[in-house]
């Protein structure tokens, strides 16, 4: 199993990639693609940047993809803006979904009297 940082990751889109430490047998150094079905499979939630993984890798249609992935070390700086952002979110959803609720209110309201 080699080891590498990953470099980026998107949960919505469902992939990202890692750049691994060390060339693989043929010498290969280049990105490998992770995809969330191969998170899901170990058990992994989800990846920040930074994060350090162990993975093994197959070739698909040609480009390297990481199969069987081992979280060895999560990136807390990176950890923590991604919980920031994500609560930063649901407090906005919740504005909106406030203000269209007190909006609907008061239309109603109107077309009572």
């Amino acid at each position: 199993m080699r080891q590498g940082k990953v470099r980026w990751y998107n949960g919505k889109k469902c992939f990202g990639f890692i750049c691994p430490d060390t060339p693989n047998e043929n010498g290969n150094m280049d990105d490998v693609f992770v995809h969330s079905s191969s998170l899901k499979a170990a058990g992994i939630r989800f990846l920040n940047e930074n994060d350090i993984v162990e993975f093994e890798e197959e070739i698909r249609d040609g480009k390297i993809a990481a199969t069987t992935i081992t979280l060895i070390q999560r990136d807390e700086e990176s950890a923590r803006r991604f919980q920031e952002r994500r609560a930063e979110r649901r407090r906005a959803a919740e504005d909106r979904k406030s203000r269209e609720e007190k909006s609907s209110r008061r239309s109603f309201a109107f077309w009572k009297k």
